[in-house]
């Protein structure tokens, strides 16, 4: 394992089986006294609605005294059964708390990421202003930019977000907001691709969205191309600017070389359309196929997780020759054959690890 992933589990776990407290804000500025909200039920008469489909943590929408609020309680057992997240409640109260501490220094940034006015990982909970919205179901050429925009952002401050998935970016229709910190870490982005280091140059801020929100939503489109070109124009868009910021701010050359090669790839898919087609099903393959090893990892299968295996099968018939040259270490070489014997195995994996049937709701 990548030594600086094991030490951050390894932190963490110890956290955990301390007890050690993360706090955020003081108690006098939550809605209930502390002692109410880690005990609240659906029942409670300032209790609009409450989702219980989180993974890791229930929310529950109040109105009190006229003001509407979010209370993210922990869950006593993670729903994923892997170390990020047995500690994903953990790592989001160390995010909230350095992104409150940077608002203060800096009070106009991140103004589309959730502010936090209470947070305790003994009590287990979190309490944030309620955020208008729901998570992102259709992409337009707004929410797309927007999405990009914000985890760029956030990126540039020096956190990277794993997990920018559709309940974590609420919509309202007019601006994106991130509401959720659980698989967020914090990276040098000067000398770091990634909160992994230098050891995943794959992972940066536009695959993230890709992987897991944009190509789950594109399985819904019949014609996705031209928002894909869209796509594809924002990002190169971001990568050129990247480049510019990170030269002018001394990063080192490796970040430098991966973001040129960014440019010059993203440049090229857009040159004509054959070149976009050829972008589109290899990087849709990349990301189905890691967005279903990651539900693996965490015995958290859905349907969504058989639905991008059957894209991934279909593809592979259909497009073979697109994607050949372009798999990954532990396909690299399999013939189609041998590919769509190796997907087929996944099948019964997945079966295996299917959560029970959760509503749609927002995770947050």
């Amino acid at each position: 394992m990548n030594p600086k992933v094991a030490a951050r589990q390894a932190r963490l776990l110890q956290m955990l089986e301390n007890g050690d407290e993360i706090r955020i804000g003081r108690e006098r500025d939550c809605p209930l006294p502390l002692a109410q909200l880690t005990k609240l039920t659906e029942d409670h008469p300032d209790v609009v609605k409450v989702y219980g489909q989180g993974l890791t943590a229930e929310v529950f929408h109040l109105k009190v005294e006229g003001h509407h609020w979010c209370l993210k309680r922990c869950r006593p057992d993670s729903l994923v059964a892997n170390v990020d997240g047995k500690t994903a409640f953990l790592t989001e109260l160390e995010r909230r708390r350095e992104i409150e501490s940077l608002r203060e220094l800096h009070p106009t940034i991140l103004s589309n990421v959730v502010c936090t006015s209470f947070g305790s990982a003994r009590a287990g909970v979190l309490v944030s202003p309620w955020l208008r919205g729901d998570p992102v179901r259709r992409l337009n050429e707004r929410n797309l930019a927007q999405m990009l925009a914000v985890e760029a952002e956030l990126a540039r401050w020096g956190w990277f977000d794993w997990d920018p998935s559709p309940g974590n970016l609420l919509d309202d229709g007019q601006q994106i907001s991130v509401f959720d910190f659980g698989y967020m870490w914090p990276f040098d982005p000067l000398h770091e691709f990634n909160s992994n280091g230098l050891s995943d140059p794959a992972f940066h801020v536009a695959e993230r969205l890709e992987t897991r929100t944009l190509s789950g939503l594109w399985l819904e489109e019949a014609e996705p191309l031209p928002l894909f070109r869209h796509w594809r124009e924002l990002c190169l868009a971001w990568a050129k600017g990247e480049l510019q910021y990170l030269s002018r701010e001394g990063a080192s050359a490796p970040v430098l070389a991966r973001m040129q090669g960014l440019v010059g790839e993203w440049s090229a898919a857009l040159a004509s359309e054959q070149a976009l087609a050829a972008n589109w099903w290899r990087d849709m393959y990349r990301s189905h196929r890691l967005d279903i090893a990651d539900d693996l990892s965490g015995k958290s299968c859905g349907p969504m997780t058989l639905r991008r295996l059957d894209w991934l099968e279909q593809a592979v018939r259909e497009h073979f020759p697109a994607l050949a040259d372009n798999l990954g270490f532990d396909e690299a070489g399999l013939g189609q054959a041998a590919l769509l014997q190796r997907l087929g195995g996944l099948r019964e994996q997945i079966r295996a690890n299917l959560l029970p049937t959760r509503t749609s709701q927002p995770a947050r």
